[in-house]
């Protein structure tokens, strides 16, 4: 996965970028491989602001954005958010796929 680090307003240690980067590249072991991945730190009013968009190969992105005192913080907020959504969709997606097989299955009997 493409991971691009963009930093506004201000710059960003490097052990934060790498930090950011390790974590980031964690979420693919939920099985979801991603094409893309941009994380977007700003500082705004004494508050450091971190998204991150990480875009699978079809369908919409995950999208996560929160706002802290600290960058690290921030950034493991952002991928809790983004783990909590590819759980989701993963359990939407197999009872959906369970569904359909017990409805062939049905139909066959």
């Amino acid at each position: 996965m493409k991971i691009r680090i963009t930093c506004r307003h201000s710059n960003f240690p490097e052990k934060l970028q790498e930090h950011t980067k390790s974590h980031v590249q964690a979420l693919e072991r939920f099985g979801e491989h991603f094409e893309s991945g941009e994380i977007v730190f700003d500082r705004a009013h004494g508050q450091v602001i971190c998204e991150l968009i990480l875009h699978r190969h079809s369908g919409e992105p995950f999208v996560a954005s929160d706002e802290c005192s600290d960058g690290r913080t921030a950034i493991d907020n952002v991928v809790d958010k983004v783990r909590r959504q590819i759980i989701k969709y993963k359990e939407t997606h197999s009872a959906k796929a369970r569904r359909h097989n017990e409805a062939i299955h049905r139909k066959k009997t």
